[in-house]
């Protein structure tokens, strides 16, 4: 199954369920909420069409997700971020997966986020409780040109010994998935819904969101 999430004026001319399915099942949940909620009813972080994906804007700290891009075993999940405008403050930016009780009390999910300053980080959710795993400069990282603007590509891989995170084709950092090493993102921890994660207030854009279920892992000790 290779799923792709399509604007949402192009998904209210296709006059099929499953594409109805995807454009009504988006949700967002800010961090401290007690619940998801349709897109307008969280009038400080906002979620709407844009050209070919979607903009998110707004704030504080949140997920944009919908239920129905969950995915199990092998699988890659893939997106394009412009950052229309730098915020005030340094704001991550990116994917999770491996998502859990996302509408319920304690929820789970492992993030990986860049920041217009060059970084990215990779972080662990449950509950209310952030779990660090990396954080760190890396040249992969296009940072905002002269307009203000910046466009990276993120990519989770999520392969039978590892899970490989890359921005714009590169390699940025692993983690193991082989039972017994403790790690977050072990087993089945990495498996669940997966979508949007920004850490605080942002305008960016997001095209070519997919979650792909067909992925064959490249061959790289995994």
């Amino acid at each position: 199954m290779h799923r792709r999430v399509l604007p949402v004026a192009l998904l209210a001319v296709l006059a099929m369920p499953a594409a109805v399915q995807v454009q009504s099942g988006w949700k967002v949940r800010t961090d401290g909420g007690h619940g998801a909620s349709a897109p307008d009813a969280v009038p400080g972080l906002t979620f709407a069409a844009a050209d070919k994906g979607f903009r998110v804007a707004g704030g504080p700290g949140g997920i944009v997700f919908d239920p129905a891009y969950t995915a199990r075993g092998v699988y890659s999940v893939r997106a394009t971020f412009t950052l229309l405008k730098p915020s005030a403050t340094v704001t991550d930016y990116g994917l999770f997966f491996g998502g859990a009780d996302l509408e319920g009390a304690a929820p789970t999910y492992v993030y990986f986020t860049i920041a217009h300053d060059g970084a990215f980080q990779l972080r662990h959710r449950a509950g209310a409780e952030v779990h660090e795993i990396d954080k760190s400069l890396h040249f992969a990282i296009r940072r905002p040109d002269a307009s203000g603007k910046s466009t990276n590509t993120l990519e989770v891989q999520v392969a039978p010994t590892a899970v490989s995170y890359l921005i714009n084709g590169a390699v940025v950092h692993a983690t193991p998935t082989r039972a017994g090493t403790g790690s977050y993102t072990e087993g089945e921890k990495a498996y669940g819904i997966a979508g949007v994660r920004v850490d605080g207030p942002v305008d960016v854009q997001v095209e070519g969101f997919e979650v792909n279920t067909k992925f064959v892992p490249p061959v790289r000790g995994q």
